[in-house]
């Protein structure tokens, strides 16, 4: 609970520049994310909460982010890091995870539909608590309803592999979702 006071804080706290709210929902999972400008980079808080198994994972990250062009297209991107908290039902079955990964969107004809996707991955080596590893992987396409606001379709994979050699999803499946920029 302190880490969730601690994420609002700190992103009620940056400058009220430029920012992404990003919501998107399913049957049974909920998640959230922030993005705003921290130099040359993106600052992200997000949370995750699956109602059926009671599983959560909140991040916070910084990605060196960009855009450039692929012939008549527009690209925007992102490497970089985010850090993990993670709880999936069950006894020790909590982890911390340092992941490394990034984030792709294609805008093909530089026109308002737009393909992408993430995928950041956590080792063992830097894999804490009740884990061995993490990963979340996720795709999806979206169109911009009307300037600066989308709305998406997408399918996800978070799973952690555990100590005892389990390795239970966080969260898996399709959801919809709006991504509103400010």
């Amino acid at each position: 609970m302190r880490w969730i006071l601690f994420a609002v804080l700190a992103a009620a706290s940056l400058s009220a520049a430029a920012g992404t709210v990003d919501v998107n929902l399913s049957n049974d999972t909920v998640e959230g994310k922030y993005d705003t400008t921290f130099g040359a980079a993106d600052l992200t808080f997000g949370g995750l909460y699956n109602r059926d198994q009671k599983n959560y994972a909140l991040n916070a990250g910084l990605l060196a982010a960009g855009e450039g062009s692929a012939g008549n297209s527009r690209v925007e991107g992102g490497l970089g890091g985010k850090v993990y908290t993670v709880h999936v039902d069950g006894p020790n079955a909590d982890l911390v995870a340092v992941a490394l990964g990034g984030q792709l969107r294609w805008f093909p004809g530089s026109g308002s539909l737009a393909i992408g996707g993430y995928a950041f991955y956590s080792p063992k080596v830097v894999t804490f608590l009740d884990g061995k590893s993490f990963y979340d992987v996720g795709l999806r396409a979206e169109v911009e309803v009307f300037r600066n606001s989308f709305a998406y379709l997408g399918i996800r994979w978070t799973r952690a592999e555990l100590d005892d050699g389990s390795q239970p999803y966080v969260d898996k499946g399709g959801f919809a979702g709006l991504r509103i920029i400010f």
